[in-house]
């Protein structure tokens, strides 16, 4: 008897319900039942139930199907990106990318021809500026009014080619 005076109230740990309530002298008591005079009860800590016959493998496969739904996610991630730059690189160019390139192409002129020797111009330092002056013209009306430049387009001069040897 005196065992079980010591036992039963060690196993109130079972019952995992933690409440909160008031007796008749308003004194606050806390506990795992209910005396049948409690007044203004709440639960403190609700008991969360586990079901044994649940196993972790469930767990383990709905983790394995959120993986592979991400990792479906990410492809298709991949293979709208990859259309999109297909679409992208098979697009007519924009304006500003024509106007770009024909910048890029000027200024390539204008440097290619600074960076050659006089003689490759006859030895005519006026020639020389002539043609550099003709593209960088050409540039600044590019610069200026991009429309009127493509829509009067002027053909390249031929500059006679003085340098009878390989060009640098």
């Amino acid at each position: 008897m005196v065992a079980l005076c010591f036992i039963l109230p060690g196993l109130s740990f079972l019952s995992a319900d933690i409440y909160r309530w008031t007796d008749n002298q308003g004194t606050v008591h806390f506990g795992n039942s209910l005396p049948s005079d409690a007044q203004n009860v709440k639960v403190v800590s609700k008991e969360i139930r586990s079901d044994p016959a649940a196993s972790s493998a469930p767990d383990a496969k709905s983790t394995e199907s959120i993986i592979q739904e991400n990792e479906a996610d990410l492809q298709r991630e991949r293979e709208a990106r990859k259309q999109a730059e297909e679409v992208k690189k098979n697009a007519p160019p924009t304006r500003a990318e024509i106007i770009s390139r024909e910048k890029e192409h000027l200024e390539k002129k204008i440097l290619e021809l600074d960076q050659k020797p006089i003689e490759y111009f006859g030895g005519s330092p006026k020639i020389k500026a002539a043609q550099i002056g003709y593209y960088q013209s050409r540039l600044q009306a590019l610069m200026a009014n991009p429309d009127n430049y493509f829509k009067n387009p002027e053909p390249e001069p031929n500059f006679p080619a003085y340098n009878k040897g390989p060009s640098n």
